[in-house]
Parts: structure tokens; C-alpha cells; sequence
């Protein structure tokens, strides 16, 4: 009898969920998600309904009366243990068939989808585009569905957009992926939801959505104006993009490590007490290497960055001016 009524609910449960589901598609990540956790937030006040208040009511109204009074003595009842055993199988079968369909709808990307590969370091992400341009903690995307294609270059870091209702660990030597859909011009917040260091609250970035028409003139523009700086500007934006000044300040104080004021041309004693002179080459192999020549009282938590030789110049230009 049990095996016949639980076999019936659960094929029962699984064919209407079929039905449902191939009518049903998600198109819309952040809509798709929110239809799921109402479902789930409505199933789970029914069932607290479920319990409390028959609990409360048979608190006081079966609450004992007389020291010499006793309960009834009840047998059992096998219509309740059949219907506490087969609503919790249909319920688990709903949220578990819903939540399967809809991870697998989620992780098909439409095939119009822009992509932006996006690659997290300590503390920041650098966005690199198709069309040649890279950007810093700044995700530029014209209005429709988003790829993003994610690698961390350090530690595991989690790229997390609130208003999509979309987040995806980025780890290292391995490529993840999500997507979402931009229906409008705007800016949103991107938070990295995985503790990765002493910088992990300072780990942000936007999302600028733009109708395809300004997007298209703002890869123009950018390309411009990329070419018309000077390497000493284009080295301030990287040191300020980079996060560099979570660990390293402008003006002469030290925190997390030593500043940049006066920082090049200088000396620093090293942990094994010998000397080096800090000058491109210095610079450049503390960026790439940066555990390769520790400066004693700091700790060697800076990961490596692999910067273009571009980049690792006009930051070393920038120094320069920092008397």
C-alpha cells in the first residue's frame, strides 16, 4: 500500500513538472531567479503555517487540566503517515525538478550574447573586450544578453552583479562563465563575494549599460583617447585601476606596504639584509615576481601581475613623478 501511493504521488508530481517546465522557459536570469525564490519562500511559509499554527492551538487547547489527568491513547493512523510521507516526496520532487530545470535553462547563453572576458586579480578586474580595449573595474555592455568569460589570475575571487541576480566564482586555471540579460541603460554595483584578502571590501567594479548606439561610439571615442595619452597619465589610471593604492598610498604613509612617494630612484633593504635600488628593472620584477625581492618589515602577500610591457612602463613613469 505504501509503495503504491508513494510510487503514484512521485510519478504523478514528475509528469506534471515535465508538462510545466516545457512550457515554461526562462529567458530573463534575474526574472527566473525571483519566480524560484518566491516559489520557494511561498512553499516554506505554507508549511510553517502548516505546523504552527495547529502547534499553538494544541498547546492550549489539549493543555493538561487535572495532576490525574491522561492523554488519550492513539494507535496511529496510517491515512497521516502516508499523507506526512507522500506530501514531503512531492514537495522535494517540485523544488528539486524546478531548481535542476531552471540551473540548466540558466547556463544556456543566447547565441547574440556579447562577450567580455574578465580576469580578477587582487583587488580589482580587468575587462578585455573584442574590440581590442581593456578596461579596469569598469564593465562597459550595450543593452541585451551579457556573456562574461571569467579566470582569476591569483586566488579565487567571485564575480557577483546584484541587481542580475547573477554571481560566479572566478578561478585560477580555469575558465567560468555566466550571463545575464541588460534590459536598459544604467549603472550597477559588482562585488566580489568571496573573501579573498585584506583588500576583498575594497574589490569593486560597475556595470555601465549603454543603448548600442553609444556603446558603439564609446569604443570609438575610447580608442582615441586611449592613444592620446601620455604614459605618465596612463600609468596613474593603472596604479589607481590596479588597486594599487589599497596597499601602497601617495603620500608618503605605509600601510600594507611601502609607499610610492619618493619610491623610485630610492633604496630598500631587503629581508636578507642586502640592498637594491628601486629603478625599472626592480619594478618591473616586483610586478611580475613580486616574492623575488622582499622588502624587510613587509609581508609577501602581493600576488604577480601579468601586465604588458606597456603597461609595467607607463606605471613606472608614473613613479617617477611621485617625488
Amino acid at each position: 500500500m505504501y509503495r503504491f501511493v508513494i510510487t503514484a504521488t512521485t510519478s504523478m508530481a514528475v509528469l506534471f513538472f515535465i508538462f510545466f517546465l516545457t512550457v515554461a522557459e526562462a529567458v530573463d536570469p534575474a526574472e527566473s531567479w525571483q519566480k524560484h525564490y518566491n516559489l520557494w519562500f511561498i512553499i516554506s511559509i505554507i508549511i510553517w503555517l502548516t505546523v504552527t499554527v495547529p502547534l499553538v492551538y494544541f498547546v492550549f487547547r489539549y493543555k493538561k487540566k487535572r495532576e490525574d489527568e491522561d492523554g488519550a491513547y492513539i494507535e496511529g493512523s496510517t491515512f497521516l503517515e502516508i499523507t506526512w510521507t507522500g506530501i514531503p516526496i512531492i514537495i522535494t520532487i517540485v523544488l528539486g525538478v524546478q531548481s535542476w530545470a531552471l540551473f540548466n535553462q540558466y547556463r544556456k547563453v543566447p547565441q547574440d550574447a556579447y562577450e567580455v572576458r574578465v580576469e580578477g586579480f587582487q583587488y580589482g578586474y580587468e575587462m578585455i573586450y573584442s574590440e581590442g580595449i581593456k578596461t579596469l573595474n569598469e564593465l562597459r555592455v550595450p543593452v541585451g544578453p551579457v556573456k562574461l568569460s571569467m579566470i582569476s589570475k591569483d586566488v579565487i575571487h567571485n564575480f557577483a552583479i546584484p541587481k542580475y541576480k547573477v554571481r560566479e566564482d572566478m578561478i585560477p586555471g580555469r575558465m567560468t562563465y555566466q550571463w545575464f540579460l541588460a534590459k536598459e541603460p544604467g549603472e550597477h554595483m559588482v562585488y566580489c563575494a568571496e573573501l579573498c584578502g585584506p583588500g576583498h571590501s575594497q574589490m569593486l567594479a560597475k556595470v555601465i549599460v549603454m543603448e548600442k548606439n553609444d556603446f558603439n561610439s564609446w569604443v570609438e571615442s575610447y580608442k582615441i583617447e586611449s592613444s592620446a595619452l601620455s604614459p605618465e597619465e596612463r600609468g596613474k589610471n593603472l596604479v589607481k585601476n590596479l588597486g594599487c593604492t589599497s596597499c601602497h598610498s601617495l603620500d608618503g604613509e605605509e600601510i600594507a606596504g611601502a609607499s610610492f612617494k619618493g619610491y623610485y630612484g630610492g633604496a630598500s633593504i631587503l629581508e636578507d639584509g642586502s640592498t637594491v635600488t628601486v629603478d625599472d628593472a626592480y619594478i618591473e620584477e616586483s610586478i611580475k615576481n613580486p616574492k623575488a625581492k622582499v622588502v624587510k618589515g613587509y609581508d609577501p602577500f602581493m600576488q604577480p601581475y601579468s601586465l604588458p610591457d606597456e603597461d609595467i612602463k607607463a606605471i613606472t613613469a608614473y613613479l617617477k613623478t611621485l617625488k
